[in-house]
């Protein structure tokens, strides 16, 4: 992949065929720049000898790791209250006052 002339990286697809099985697996190429992501997928053989592809951008798509970092920093900040652990004592209440027999 190249922009103004300046090569940004290389995307390497790739196809196996098993024959024993008789089965054909393909091989994602895969680029990150910043938070987006490429993917290069090899589609099936057309009947003039080419291979069809397929490119797809998925922009965005490494903030899915914000939500779990989420998750551990609120985790971490609910721990840091004594009042809501698990088996911490509660602390006593004071005793109403004892009201005289009528």
């Amino acid at each position: 992949m190249r922009r103004n002339g300046v090569l940004l990286g290389v995307l390497e697809a790739g196809k196996r065929v098993f024959a024993t099985r008789g089965t054909t697996t393909t091989e994602a190429g895969l680029m990150t720049r910043g938070l987006s992501q490429l993917y290069l997928s090899l589609g099936e053989n057309n009947a003039d000898g080419s291979i069809s592809i397929r490119l797809y951008h998925k922009p965005l798509v490494l903030l899915i790791w914000l939500g779990p970092l989420v998750m551990v920093v609120g985790g971490m900040l609910s721990l840091s209250d004594r009042r809501l652990r698990v088996g911490a004592p509660k602390p006593a209440r004071p005793r109403d006052a004892l009201q005289p027999a009528e």
